[in-house]
């Protein structure tokens, strides 16, 4: 085999890859959520699992959910205020504002979560009927191991000079 050729099965490769991630992110997710924004689905269940929101009462603080999530304050507010906004939490000072800021799960928040988890079930539901699940979760182990590269070769393009700012 060439390396012309090698080159343009790789790069053919690169563009399959490119733009099935592109369809996978956002032409059928879409459809699939119809409940909630999957940004929003997606901070929302990373509170939940990692932070405790689940329930309607547990109260989080912003200084925990930037620790967390690796954020600086500014993002994180802002994050916060568009969930606000769209009546999914709750953002309230403490009462002598010692502790600082923290939101909670609204109702609208748990409402909006619980039907688009439904819509995931089914969806997922069907995909693994069809696939299977050990083949399933090949796949999704593969994607991981595929990001995990990708990351890795894509942060050696910036060169030795960013590895010490």
């Amino acid at each position: 085999m060439t390396e012309r050729l090698q080159q343009e099965e790789l790069m053919d490769l690169g563009n399959r890859l490119m733009h099935l991630r592109y369809s996978m992110d956002s032409d059928h997710l879409g459809l699939v959520f119809s409940e909630i924004t999957l940004p929003d689905y997606m901070i929302l269940l990373k509170f939940a699992r990692q932070m405790g929101i689940y329930k309607l009462e547990t109260k989080i603080y912003l200084k925990e959910i930037c620790a967390e999530l690796n954020l600086p304050m500014t993002r994180v507010s802002r994050m916060v205020q568009n969930l606000q906004n769209k009546g999914y939490v709750y953002w309230q000072h403490d009462e002598d504002g010692s502790e600082g800021t923290y939101i909670y799960l609204s109702e609208t928040g748990a409402e909006q979560m619980k039907r688009q988890q439904k819509i995931l079930e089914e969806y997922f539901s069907h995909i693994v009927q069809r696939i299977g699940f050990d083949r399933f979760s090949q796949v999704l182990d593969l994607m991981d191991r595929l990001e995990t590269v990708m990351e890795e070769e894509a942060e050696k393009l910036r060169g030795p000079e960013a590895a010490t700012a």
